[in-house]
């Protein structure tokens, strides 16, 4: 389809430029001589613009062999003047009469002249092309590395949550709990989320907000009541979208690095939702003991994902003091197109 496409074009342009020279020769007194004429004048060029088009441009200028393109682009215009002068010497003399000898040096110049005005539009129109070609070529390359990129992103978040859960659950049942098989419920739930919902560009931010909750109602069969875990969510939610997993790492850092003895501060998650954007908080205990270094795998990981997702449209924080950790996100919701 894109070749018929060219083609047409092509043959369009071709067709209007020799009806632009039929009609000036019309209006100066067309024979059927002088269309013969302007026919060959039109067939040389043609031949001209797709010789360059195909051959010299290809094999020379796009190679960057400059100087063999020019000398090879002077050489086929010589070539195309020195048969073109017999032609026009022979057959076609009757329209020019002070043609008086085979060769001349300012009929030779005219054909060049015109020959690299030919060559001149074929090389821009086709480098143009080209560069357009490479453009696209390059932004589909990019959009490419993008996705699979953000892809391996996914594919880490989705093990390295699933790892965590799963030592929860372990905890659990190692304890002999009977709570193990609500805790397994609760974990179908949050896989469920994770295999058929996440792999979209955008979720609901409903959703999402449900599946935290999901995963700290998970997290508190195992903690009981040995610390205080508290979400809080003011806006509205209905109608916003986010991109899935995010807040989640936050979450997950929170409670992997939170303590769960000896608390005075515990677990506290804080949503406000507005109508441009959002800003999610944590704070948790951290040990006293045991220097942290903020960039884990899932933080690292939310960094890129961020930076690939919400370029120029976020705001990511961390803060350690008194054993408390702090994380921040800011990030503004995709405008509708």
């Amino acid at each position: 389809m894109k070749k018929r496409y060219k083609l047409a074009i092509h043959v369009a342009a071709w067709a209007l430029f020799g009806a632009w020279i039929f009609y000036v020769q019309y209006q100066r007194g067309l024979t059927l001589n002088k269309a013969i004429d302007s026919l060959v004048g039109l067939s040389f060029a043609i031949m001209i613009f797709y010789l360059n088009w195909y051959v010299l441009i290809p094999r020379y200028l796009a190679r960057n062999r400059i100087l063999s393109y020019i000398a090879m682009v002077l050489l086929t215009l010589t070539a195309v003047a020195l048969i073109r002068s017999p032609l026009d010497f022979y057959v076609f003399r009757e329209f020019n009469p002070g043609m008086k000898v085979l060769y001349s040096y300012d009929r030779i110049l005219n054909y060049l002249l015109a020959g690299l005005i030919v060559v001149f539009i074929s090389s821009a129109l086709k480098v143009t092309g080209n560069y357009i070609r490479n453009e696209r070529r390059n932004k589909e390359l990019e959009n490419q590395k993008l996705m699979a990129e953000l892809n391996f992103l996914k594919s880490q978040v989705n093990p390295h949550f699933l790892f965590n859960t799963l030592n929860n659950i372990y905890s659990l049942a190692y304890k002999q709990s009977p709570e193990t098989p609500d805790a397994i419920m609760k974990l179908s739930l949050l896989m469920r989320y994770m295999l058929y919902e996440s792999n979209d560009t955008l979720v609901s931010l409903e959703k999402e907000v449900d599946h935290i909750r999901n995963f700290i109602d998970l997290q508190k069969l195992r903690l009981r009541e040995q610390t205080s875990i508290r979400l809080n969510v003011d806006g509205e939610l209905a109608g916003k979208q986010i991109a899935p997993m995010l807040l989640m790492t936050l979450v997950e850092n929170a409670f992997k690095h939170g303590l769960v003895s000896r608390n005075e501060v515990g677990i506290t998650l804080n949503l406000l939702v507005q109508d441009d954007g959002l800003q999610f908080t944590t704070v948790n205990n951290t040990s006293s003991h045991k220097k942290r270094e903020f960039g884990g795998i899932g933080l690292q990981n939310l960094k890129q994902r961020l930076t690939l997702l919400y370029p120029n449209r976020h705001e990511l924080h961390f803060e350690e003091k008194a054993d408390t950790f702090y994380a921040s996100l800011k990030l503004y919701f995709h405008t509708k197109r």
